[in-house]
């Protein structure tokens, strides 16, 4: 289980660093899967669930299922053009923060099912799903948004991955791409 462990909190971190280009990236996707993974292991075990190769499989498909709850939030935080971090936070809570709510109670009413089994696979399956699910749109949702407030980089990433440090070029591109594809829409109509 450790080994496991290790391995695949470090395989989602240098894989989330392919995706963010940004150096401080890293170290939030492991500190936050690590912290969501350790508080997991304290909610089975508040639980009564035992391990077992059922609880084994639900703490290692955890890691691949956190990781999208942190790194939503962190790659719309670092392309947000915004030039405070409570600035970049709002954007990223108003773009971003809807579609991971939907998928949560979207997930806790596929799970909810489960509840009511009496097998005990399934229900060690409901309550690793309930907590991965709970604890991940609150480290996401309110922990994370509030620590990047506070210690997020200010510049942000560009699409290619460059970072464009909110420059009045890149802002004027942007708007004159958005200009022309609103003229573009209206002539379509």
């Amino acid at each position: 289980l450790i080994l496991t462990t290790i391995l695949g909190i470090v395989s989602v971190t240098v894989i989330g660093a392919l995706f963010i280009p940004h150096w401080s990236a890293i170290f939030y996707v492991f500190i936050f899967i690590s912290v969501l993974y350790v508080d997991l292991l304290g909610v089975l075990q508040f639980s009564g669930v035992t391990l077992n190769s059922v609880s084994y499989i639900a703490l290692v498909m955890s890691i691949g299922l956190m990781v999208d709850f942190v790194l939503h939030i962190l790659l719309r935080y670092f392309e947000s053009t915004e030039p405070t971090r409570e600035g970049k936070v709002k954007e990223t809570l108003r773009t971003m923060g809807t579609s991971i709510f939907v998928g949560t109670v979207s997930t806790f009413l596929g799970v909810i099912p489960l509840a009511f089994s009496s097998s005990e696979i399934f229900s060690t399956i409901f309550i690793a799903f309930m907590a991965l699910v709970t604890l991940g749109a609150g480290h996401g949702l309110i922990l994370m948004p509030v620590l990047l407030s506070l210690t997020g980089a200010t510049e942000s990433i560009s699409v290619g991955g460059r970072s464009n440090h909110n420059d009045e070029k890149h802002r004027d591109h942007t708007a004159g791409v958005v200009q022309k594809n609103q003229i573009d829409d209206d002539d379509v109509l």
